[in-house]
């Protein structure tokens, strides 16, 4: 085995060996807008750096049930936009179509063959997507804590 040290100055990336966290209020209106309008929840980091997703624990608040989820409309963690690579997904129903407080904890994917690579996108942002369409009516917002770490996309040894 060939272990190359470098200064740490050769590596410009923000503590990738740590797991870092946002946290952030998806509003009601962006919730009920969603699917048209993914929102971004970790910027994309700068170019040579890839952004991996190591989870999320969401939580709506008790209120008004969200109505009109249809099969399939869950929340889903993608890379750039609606259209990018999923890396999580969370179903909606039992959980934002209560009245009371609901939280859940959100895993990156995992494949059932037990191959759980996939190919992180370079200077990508992480967004929030509803799939399949909008949800119709609700009050809760949402408070989210991502999980995330910045890693390089290219060679660094």
């Amino acid at each position: 085995m060939t272990v190359i040290e470098r200064p740490a100055a050769t590596l410009a990336v923000a503590t990738p060996e740590r797991t870092l966290h946002r946290d952030l209020v998806v509003t009601t209106a962006q919730v009920l807008a969603l699917n048209a309008a993914p929102i971004t929840i970790v910027p994309a980091p700068g170019a040579s750096l890839a952004l991996i997703f190591e989870g999320a624990v969401i939580h709506k608040p008790a209120g008004t049930a969200y109505a009109g989820i249809a099969a399939g409309e869950d929340l889903s963690v993608k890379y750039t936009d609606e259209s990018g690579l999923e890396v999580a997904e969370c179903e909606t129903t039992g959980f934002l179509d209560q009245t009371t407080a609901q939280t859940r904890y959100v895993r990156p994917h995992t494949a059932a063959s037990a191959i759980s690579s996939l190919t992180p996108t370079a200077n990508a942002a992480l967004v929030l997507h509803l799939l399949v369409g909008e949800i119709i009516t609700g009050d809760s917002d949402l408070h989210v804590r991502y999980f995330y770490r910045v890693v390089p996309a290219t060679t660094f040894a």
